[in-house]
Formats: C-alpha cells, structure tokens, sequence
C-alpha cells in the first residue's frame, strides 16, 4: 500500500509483525516482560498529526497524559518528552503453552533475568522452548483449522505507548494502548450476519451507538450450546436440584409477577437503585395485583428495569428476576426465606444483566432507545491493517457506582454469566470466555484464572478479571473480603447479609462453616487478631477514612419466630468500616488445637460451640509447632471449660453475634503503639498491630488486654508457624463488672512476659 498517511518514523515499523506475528522476545532486551521498539518525540508528533494518522492518534492521546512526575513539569514542553511503543504478550485460551508457565512466577524471573543474566528458571527454560518451536512453526497450542485456515495466535500482542523524558523506561506513563484491526475495520454487524472476517488475531471492529442485540444473543446461546458443564454446572454452583425457595420472576411477556415454573431458564437484573423518592417495589399491599397479567403496564418503571424487561425479551428468555419486584420489600417472613438465598437466586439464574451505566432511572446504555456515545478512533498502519487505542475500554466500568455498592459485589460474583453493560461498551463473561464489542474474542475463548495477572490475559483490562473464572476456594476468600471491604453500602446493617452470598459458595466448595465472617473450622481464634495494614502519605492523611466501629444494628431472621435485630459485633471484621488493607482475618486452613474454649452467645445469654456440625477438615498447610504444647501456656492458662449452667442445652439458638471465654486479662502501660511491662521498668514487651495509619496517635495509658490465641506465623510461609507469642486483643469495657468488652484493635505480646505480670487475671468474658 501507499505510506503516504504516515511520517517516516512510523513508516519505519513492521506494524504486521509488531501486532499480529508470532512475539519475539529476542527482539530486544526484556523490561518487566516488554520489549521497547524505538523512541518518537511528543514535539514532533504533534507536528506531525495532519500529515500522518498515527502521530494524529498518539497527539489526540497524549492530551490525557496525566501531570505525575516526571513528565508533569513538561506537558507544556512537548519537545521534552518521548513516547516508546512497548511489546508485551498478553494470553489467549488455555492451551499447553499457557497453562504450564505461572505468569506470577514469570514476572519475577523476568525481573531477576535482568539484573542477573546468568539466572534461570523452570519457566523461563519453558518459555524459551515454546518460543522456538513457534520459530519453526510447531505449535503447541490448539489444533490445525479443519477449513485449512491460519493457524489462530495463541497470545495478543499487547502494545503500549509510554511517555517520560528521555530515556522512556518500562515504568513510565502508559497513555496508548494500541490494538491491531483489519482494514477496512469490520462491523458488529458482519458478526451478526456470519460473514465476520476469521483472522488469526482478535480484530477490532466498528461499535454502533445501539446495541446490536443480534450479537449479545449470539455471545449467550453459544455459551448454552457450546460451552458445557463448565458453564452449566461449574464446581461452585449448588448441587442440582437445588433452587431457590419461594422464588417469584417477572412474566415478560405478560408483565405480571409469577411464582416460577420449577427450573426455567431466567435473568437476573444488578444494578444500583439510586435516589427515587417512590420507587416502585413488591410490598404486601401490592403483590396480589402485581399477579395480574399486565400489571406492570399500569406504573411508570424506572428506565433500566424497563430496558431490562425488553432486553430479555428480545434475548429469547421469558423470564427476568429484580430484587425489588420480586422479593416483598414489607415483609420480614419474605426477607428471612429472600436474602440468605441470593447467592442461589444469581447462580441460578441463566445470565446476569450488570447495568453498571447509571441508577436504576438512567436505563441501559444503548439498550432499547436509551442513549450512549461511542469514541472510536482508528489510524491504518499497513494495506490491510489499522490499529485502534483501547486503553480506556473499560473506564466507563472503572469509574461506575455499581461497582462500589456493597450488594451488587456478591451479585457479580455469583452468577454463571454475564452481560455487562456500561456507558460506552458491552462485555460478556463466563466461566469459558470473556467478549466484548470493541474486540473480536469470539474466537479466542479465554478466561482469566485464580493466579492470573489480569493485565496479561486477552487485553488486560482489569473487567475481564471482575467476573467469571470465580473458583471460590478458600484460599481465595481473603481477597474477596478485602475487596469486599472497599464496596460501600447505604444502610451499615446490610453488612453481613450482603456478603453471605459469597460464603455460602465459599462454603459449598471447601466444607468451611463461617460465623459473623470468620471460619469456625479451623482457627478461628487466629482469625480474631485480624489487622488493617493502611499506608499513606502525610500530604493525603485527611483524604483517608480511618477505621470506625459500624454502629448500627443486623437484622436477623430465624427459620421460626419474629426477626430482630443485634448490635454488630467488634471482634469480627463486619464490625467495622472503612478498613482499605484487611488481612488476616481468613486463616489458613490448618487444624491447631485452640487455647482457648471460645464459644457463641445467643441473646438469652447461653453459649454454644461455634463449629456447630464438629467437621473436621483436612490440613492443607503443614503445622510445625517447634517443642511448643500445652505445656508452655501453663503459666497463664487456668480451666477453660463454660459453666453447665451457662451452655445452651436445645430449642433454636438466636444468635446475639457476641463471644464467651474464658481468658487471661491484664492491665498494661502503652506508649507510642508499644506495650510495656507493669514491673515499674520501662522494658518493652509487646506492640499493638497494624488498624491505623503510622500517623494517627495510637490509645495510651493503662489499657486492658486479653489472651484470644497463640501466635501462628501462617502469613510469611507456605506453612503455619508457632511462636512463644500471644496475640492479644485491646479491649474497653462495656460493663467492667460482668466482663463485657468490646475490641479496639490486635496486640501481640512476649508469652514470657505475659506470664511475669503480676496483675493478671482469669476471667470469663462476653465479647461483644
């Protein structure tokens, strides 16, 4: 083709090779698993952008270069900063290749390769070997087309634009990322009608202001047809047969509510609720004629439930769920059955409508008339190839509300599939592949998978890694409550029933029992001495919220009997807001033998054992105890058995949410986050762990502590490791004459020393 549409610097690339040939990391010397491919500066780039479509790409781009050092002090100087394209490979499908190399494990051979270039790993010997039988043109990964076509690439070549003053390193700016198309670019359209281009790479294409709902069906009947059990019964969904109890759907077609006809194919709608001053809603006023064939025609429904209603519709599905028409909003007898069950209300449902594009008056963008605006700018690089920047596809998801409302976490989570509809994009996501408009995957099935790094897998961007591909193992249940614990919530209550969803699934996977939170099954004690590991620079402190008791009440809703409602507890995490670096409150799983005999109290003040089925369960991470047994807590460990007459003997427990047990409690100077001994010596023994920020003054003064549990290093190494160490808990009493405390924050303290004061005591505490 004629390069007259671009300068001679872009002119001088092999587009072809850069973004769709087979990656060369021999290219040039790796950087963080880049390879850099030449120098261009910002000044003449601009220059260039009437005469040439790439410099006019980059130019338009580099407007939204962020004012970070170093290229802050430049941005009105241009022709001081330079701009690099860098190379990364990014994985597509699952095949041999990928499998087989620990991309974690890759990035820090990477990085070790640079500083040493004698270093070498089993994956980077791996690597290399596959990078040379795709030189020769043996394949690994996938079979040959049966229609004789090219071979599809087994990685996307991901290629970034970065920018700093001279020399451009792998850690500057990224403000480009450009995405190979073919040229002329292909329509959704094409796709929708089957005469869509096969390319060996993921091509972008055209996106319309409408939403071609063609295309959307298409993503999900292939899911149905093709994708099997993975997809259907994946190994975190609830054993078949089981379904929801009481469960009503909207009637699309007749637009009414109905009970629903045992297992049919159904919708799920997610979305936010926002500021209606009447929403309309299921209340026991109204069900009754909500019941009637169109019904629903006689209220004005906000737009995104409306949108909803005719996107199942068109989709072919008969059937659409939404929290506030189909469960009684009114009703505490309907709320008991309702919210402990949605974990199995999404997983059941056949695809997950995410409205993340606004609030529940704002509609689905591009989805039934409701307006969206698309931003697609192209430059074409070669007689058949054009390249599209896409590094902000997923920023109208990034910057969304509903992805920081506490409810719609576990409604993202649970659910089978997908669709996921934003400002300006659609996506797809199952538990087999992940779509989206803007590109072309529909060929390239791939998910991204507990232990990948998000940012290179298909495109890298951080929405395909948010939904599907969920395992719910338990290893993986500290990261969802940290992520958890950055969503918001209206109403504070909500806190536990929000997430039970996600410990439902967590539980049906790995046989864990969970109480408040935390894991009865295997140490629970450890779980107690949770911490909140925040950081922040002196100029930001007052931007940060700091770590605050939740004050409000959880409503609880038994099998039999009235709700009601208990304060939340300050032992667990759920107590608690605004805690940005939760960690370890998700203990190993490992069987150690408490010290303690910690116990639940219901609200008639009698205690229960909290592992309440006795399930023991099999150690994944081995125990080493060196020479530590009941031997050495003697010294401050009297009788932990709870009086007869205390224990809850039959009849429903109703849970108040606090503690019983018997413990060590001592007085103890603190200054300055240090615990010191009471002997009148100013001798160090212990410190209070990590809650708020270095900063902000930590309690001081005469503060009582308690004994909840051995020191188990289960954090640092792969197994769990015990130290002559106690954690403690910074308690204030709430009623110091019938022991009733609340936590402040973990403490760890010299087991010696502990023994050495003179002022502790044994008592029996109800922590609340």
């Amino acid at each position: 083709m004629s390069t007259n549409n671009l300068c001679h610097f872009c002119r001088s690339i092999d587009w072809e090779q850069l973004l769709t040939g087979v990656f060369n990391p021999k290219r040039a010397r790796l950087e963080n698993g880049q390879v850099k491919c030449g120098e261009h500066n910002l000044g003449t780039i601009r220059s260039n952008q009437n005469t040439c479509e790439v410099c006019n790409l980059i130019s338009h781009a580099s407007l939204s270069l962020r004012p970070w050092w170093p290229v802050a002090e430049f941005l009105d100087q241009p022709e001081r900063i330079e701009c690099a394209f860098f190379n990364g490979r990014n994985r597509l499908g699952s095949g041999l290749l990928t499998g087989s190399i620990s991309q974690t494990q890759m990035i820090l051979d990477q990085l070790f390769a640079q500083f040493n270039p004698n270093y070498s790993s089993v994956n980077l010997v791996k690597q290399e070997f596959f990078d040379s039988l795709g030189e020769r043109g043996a394949f690994l990964d996938g079979p040959e087309s049966a229609t004789g076509e090219p071979r599809k690439n087994n990685s996307l070549n991901r290629l970034l634009v970065l920018a700093s003053p001279k020399p451009v390193k792998a850690t500057s700016q990224t403000f480009m990322q450009l995405h190979p198309c073919l040229y002329p670019l292909p329509t959704i359209q094409d796709y929708v009608n089957g005469t869509g281009p096969s390319t060996v790479f993921p091509t972008g294409r055209i996106v319309e202001p409408g939403v071609n709902v063609r295309l959307l069906e298409g993503w999900y009947n292939t899911c149905v047809r093709n994708h099997g059990a993975a997809c259907e019964q994946p190994s975190w969904l609830a054993p078949a047969g089981v379904w929801p109890r009481n469960l009503r759907l909207i009637d699309v077609a007749r637009r009414c509510i109905v009970n629903a006809p045992n297992e049919c194919p159904y919708f799920t709608l997610s979305y936010v609720w926002g500021l209606e001053e009447d929403p309309f809603q299921s209340t026991t006023q109204n069900i009754e004629t909500l019941q009637v064939p169109g019904a629903l025609d006689s209220h004005p429904l906000p737009k995104t439930i409306e949108d909803a209603l005719w996107l199942t519709r068109e989709m072919g599905v008969g059937y659409l769920w939404i929290d506030r028409s189909c469960v009684i909003q009114d009703s505490v007898a309907d709320k008991a059955v309702q919210l402990p069950q949605m974990d199995l209300v999404y997983s059941s449902a056949a695809l997950t409508v995410v409205a993340t594009s606004g609030t529940a008056i704002d509609g689905l963008a591009g989805v039934n008339n409701t307006p969206r605006t698309v931003n697609q700018r192209t430059a074409r690089v070669a007689e058949n190839l054009s390249v599209i920047n896409v590094l902000r596809l997923d920023d109208a998801y990034q910057n969304c509300a509903w992805r920081t409302r506490g409810w719609t976490f576990q409604e993202g989570l649970c659910s089978r599939r997908s669709l996921v509809i934003t400002a300006d994009q659609v996506f797809w996501s199952c538990e087999t592949a992940s779509y989206c408009e803007t590109i072309a995957f529909e060929d390239f099935p791939t998910t991204v998978k507990p232990g990948d790094i998000v940012w290179q897998v298909l495109s890298g961007h951080s929405i395909f890694g948010d939904f599907g591909g969920a395992n719910f193992n338990y290893s993986e249940l500290q990261s969802m409550v940290a992520a958890y614990n950055k969503r918001h919530l209206s109403v504070q209550g909500d806190i536990l029933n929000a997430f039970t969803g996600v410990l439902n699934r967590v539980s049906q996977t790995s046989g864990h029992e969970f109480y408040w939170g935390h894991s009865v099954s295997c140490l629970f004690d450890l779980s107690l001495a949770w911490v909140n590991i925040v950081w922040s620079y002196d100029s930001r402190l007052h931007e940060l919220q700091l770590a605050t008791r939740r004050r409000e009440t959880h409503r609880i809703f038994p099998v039999e009997g009235p709700s009601y409602e208990v304060p939340i507890p300050s032992w667990s995490w759920l107590g608690w807001m605004h805690l940005e670096g939760l960690g370890r409150c998700i203990p190993k799983q490992a069987n150690v033998a408490p010290e303690l005999n910690i116990m639940k109290l219901d609200i008639y003040g009698k205690a229960a054992p909290l592992n309440a089925s006795g399930t023991k369960l099999e150690d994944l991470h081995k125990v080493n105890m060196y020479d530590i047994d009941a031997s050495t807590s003697a010294g401050w460990k009297q009788d932990t058995a709870i009086p007869p007459h205390l224990l809850h003997t039959g009849g429903m427990f109703k849970d108040s949410g606090r503690l019983l047990f018997w413990t060590s409690h001592a007085e103890l100077e603190t200054r300055e986050g240090k615990i010191y001994s009471s002997s009148g010596e100013d001798v160090e023994i212990g410190q209070l762990l990590h809650l708020w920020p270095h900063q902000i003054a930590k309690p001081e003064g005469k503060l009582n502590f308690i004994v909840t549990s051995r020191m188990l290093d289960d954090f640092r190494y792969n197994d769990v490791r015990a130290h002559k160490k106690l954690y403690l808990l910074l308690v204030e009493w709430v009623d110091r004459e019938e022991h009733v405390a609340e936590r402040i924050c973990a403490a760890e303290v010299e087991e010696a020393a502990w023994v050495n004061e003179s002022g502790r005591e044994w008592i029996l505490i109800t922590l609340a």
